[in-house]
């Protein structure tokens, strides 16, 4: 490769020196805080600064300078505030209250102490005021990674937004105060809310409130999971959409006014740089401003600012304020989007040049409403594709369709209600708001019906760092592929080695065929991940919701992306009681499920949330099917040209032919394949053991999943000497108020020398099993 080759692929930053500046700065910081990657972005840091010319590289230098001296004057890259212990924080304390945001309940309190900085909860007046110094006593939440892979993980959580602990404010007083701006800024979140809530239901107020001011506290959980879905959430934050449109409007009327334009401009500058803050201060939001600041002052002195070398300009700003943001996931969406559709926003394939369509009024509609947000849309998802993958693991294949549909009604319904604002006059706000009232109505039932599609959102993943880095790569080589050599030698390389390793991960299991178990850790409840070795995925039970929140989309959905699964071959509920099948419907409604087994007798409960699984089911075609005693799911393979295995999930209970009390006629199953084999047993009561006993069911396990999560009622001695395993597993709740496992099941196993693993304490089980045996991990 000829280094003039280099040199003509770089030319794009070398054009833009913010953003050449910026380049060098990821590539600087990424290998300061993972050495590791230095190895190859160190090399291309030191070419990128030879090709670049004078200034570029001068620019460069001076920022990465910066950098340099804030490492060695900080411990920034060391330092994780939020991994101090809450606990030993004491539970009473004094702090200065930085920020109080709304919540569906309460309040949340952003307090700073001694000790660090604290998210605190409230539910009931009193509230304390940002700018107060008060002493207060809290509740510690505890900080501890998942127990289930792919879950909510609380340490990262708090590293990311700055913060060592978070709780629950209990009681404080006020020692003094005084005025910070934050004041101001809630201020003006609740006059929206008090102002948009004369004219508007709770429901639309809300919408229009997060769209302004960033408070998202009284959208509907189900909107906001269904904007999630549809792979437009953006839409609903404050972001460089909202900027854009906030601040072309603002530019606007000033001008209308006819205020010189020199003025205007700087005062649109100013009003934005407020803005940012009133409306939440996120990442994306100052982005948005600087670009636009960025612009504005170039127009001020006549010059027109390229839109890359402003972004490249935004990004600095952010990182030199705090350079940890590019680790940041909003960040990193932001930057990536933004740039994809500032370079090739322009570059639509899908517009004819033809001349007798471009007279076309009706085909230059289509062009500018339909291909222009296809296309754009397009451009977003794939430069956000591989921070999407790696940090969520999933796609939205249909989200072009709420770009087309769903954004423009969001759009004109935010000019609405930011026209009703601006004209305070009764009849002309009313007005307002019922256009902006049917505008998010419209765009509600729009949203419900994308994200009702079980393809609304997809697993992608998960892959390793190092294939993400060479598929942006390729994103960021196909603009000058066509021109430019290198570019094209970089992309063809890229697709060899995705090709490589995509053969391999497919070649793989055939190799080294294996089967495994993952017991999920979803508190007093039962939810287990069986994977086959030709990859099929079957769900048994669907754990227990918590509170207000389902396990299926906080545990079980994020750990089945988490595992690259994007199909389950059937969910299995051993029975239907409300701890086994909590987290069915959504699961059925929001992941591709081709089957529903039960056993019959639960085809009779009268239990609404159970008949709502079933008609769930049904609505969406997925095939209900019993379960009974003697059927098998049997798979072959071979692990060397000569030899056969067979892996089977045989079905050992319930008897078909009637139908007992429901822990008894639980659905049991014995797995047995390479590596050995797995009784699980569901609410399995003795009555039930004694059923099976009077078979002549082969019952030996190297592992048994206990019944009913350690019951007495269940595991008695005649049936754990038939199974006699080598480890039992227990599945319940931290602290449960049935105390299980209860200690007369412990001192069973205890006296049959048959070891325990309690997910309470260990978190999640998984069991691998291959041609040498079996191998027992637990998450915590």
């Amino acid at each position: 490769m000829r280094f003039k080759e280099w040199e003509r692929f770089l030319q794009p930053l070398s054009n833009r020196p913010a953003l050449a500046a910026f380049f060098c700065s990821v590539l600087f910081l990424a290998s300061a805080k993972y050495p590791i990657y230095g190895i190859a972005f160190v090399p291309v840091l030191l070419l990128s600064l030879y090709a670049f010319p004078r200034f570029p590289r001068r620019a460069s230098l001076a920022v990465l300078l910066f950098f340099a001296l804030r490492m060695g004057t900080s411990s920034w890259i060391f330092a994780h505030p939020s991994e101090e212990n809450p606990f030993k924080t004491p539970t009473e304390n004094l702090g200065f209250v930085e920020s109080v945001m709304d919540r569906e309940e309460g309040v949340a309190v952003i307090i700073r102490s001694e000790s660090g900085r604290f998210r605190l909860s409230k539910k009931q007046p009193p509230f304390p005021s940002p700018g107060d110094s008060i002493r207060f006593q809290a509740k510690w939440f505890p900080v501890e990674p998942p127990t289930v892979p792919g879950g909510f993980d609380s340490p990262k959580w708090l590293r990311g937004q700055g913060l060592s602990g978070f709780g629950k404010l209990e009681s404080f007083s006020v020692l003094s105060h005084r005025f910070v701006f934050e004041k101001f800024f809630s201020g003006f979140r609740h006059f929206l809310k008090n102002y948009f809530s004369r004219y508007l239901p709770a429901a639309e107020s809300g919408l229009l409130i997060g769209l302004l001011a960033g408070d998202r506290s009284q959208i509907p959980d189900a909107l906001q999971n269904g904007f999630k879905r549809a792979g437009i959430v953006h839409v609903l934050a404050i972001s460089g959409f909202h900027v854009v449109l906030l601040s072309e409007m603002i530019l606007l009327l000033l001008k209308a006014t006819r205020m010189p334009h020199r003025i205007a401009r700087i005062c649109a500058i100013l009003f934005m740089l407020l803005y940012a803050p009133a409306a939440g201060g996120s990442l994306a939001v100052f982005r948005a401003v600087f670009m636009f600041s960025v612009v504005q002052i170039g127009l001020l002195f006549e010059r027109k600012a390229d839109s890359l070398n402003a972004l490249g300009v935004a990004l600095v700003l952010l990182c030199a304020f705090n350079p940890e943001v590019i680790w940041n996931v909003g960040f990193q969406l932001s930057a990536s989007a933004t740039a994809g559709i500032i370079a090739y926003g322009k570059r639509n394939p899908l517009i004819l040049q033809s001349e007798v369509l471009r007279k076309n009024k009706i085909w230059i509609c289509f062009e500018n409403y339909v291909l222009s947000a296809v296309w754009i849309t397009w451009v977003a998802t794939a430069f956000t594709a591989p921070f999407l993958i790696w940090s969520f693991h999933s796609l939205s294949p249909i989200s072009i369709v709420g770009n087309i549909c769903v954004v423009p009604l969001v759009s004109l319904g935010m000019q609405a209600g930011l026209f009703a604002l601006l004209l305070p006059i009764p009849a002309t706000a009313s007005l307002f708001c019922e256009a902006a009232g049917f505008l998010f109505r419209l765009s509600a039932f729009l949203v419900a019906q994308i994200s009702s599609f079980s393809i609304a959102s997809v697993t992608a993943g998960p892959l390793p760092v190092w294939v993400l880095l060479i598929l942006g790569t390729i994103l960021l080589s196909l603009g000058s592929s066509k021109n430019n050599s290198c570019a094209r030698r970089i992309i063809l390389l890229g697709i060899l080695i995705f090709g490589c390793y995509f053969t391999y991960q497919a070649f793989l299991p055939k190799a080294r065929p294996e089967w495994s178990v993952a017991v999920l850790d979803v508190g007093q409840g039962d939810c287990i991940v069986v994977k086959s070795p030709s990859g099929n995925v079957y769900l048994v039970d669907a754990g227990v919701n918590t509170g207000k929140r389902n396990v299926a989309k906080d545990k079980i959905i994020p750990y089945l992306q988490e595992e690259g699964i994007w199909m389950l071959k059937g969910i299995l509920i051993t029975h239907p009681d409300l701890d086994h099948f909590s987290g069915a419907s959504v699961l059925l409604q929001e992941f591709p499920v081709e089957n529903l087994w039960i056993q019959e007798c639960s085809r009779f409960a009268d239990k609404p949330e159970w008949k709502n699984v079933l008609a769930t089911a049904q609505k969406l075609g997925v095939v209900i099917q019993d379960l009974k005693r003697g059927m098998i799911f049997r798979e072959t393979f071979y692990t060397s040209p000569q030899k056969r295995e067979t892996w089977n999930m045989r079905v050992i209970h319930p008897d078909p032919f009637y139908c007992g009390e429901t822990n008894s006629q639980s659905i049991s199953m014995r797995i047995e394949g390479i590596g050995g084999s797995m009784l699980l047993t569901g609410d399995l009561t003795k009555e039930g053991e004694q059923t099976i006993l009077q078979t002549d069911i082969p019952l030996k396990s190297d592992v048994l999943k206990l019944g009913h999560h350690g019951s007495k009622t269940s595991s008695s001695v005649a049936f754990l000497e038939a199974v006699n395993p080598d480890i039992a597993i227990a599945s319940n709740g931290r602290k449960n108020r049935f105390r299980h496992p209860h200690k007369e099941v412990v001192n069973r196993l205890d006296s049959l020398k048959i070891p325990l693993l309690n997910t309470s304490e260990k978190g999640s089980v998984f069991v691998r099993f291959n041609a040498n045996g079996y191998q027992v991990q637990t998450s915590l």
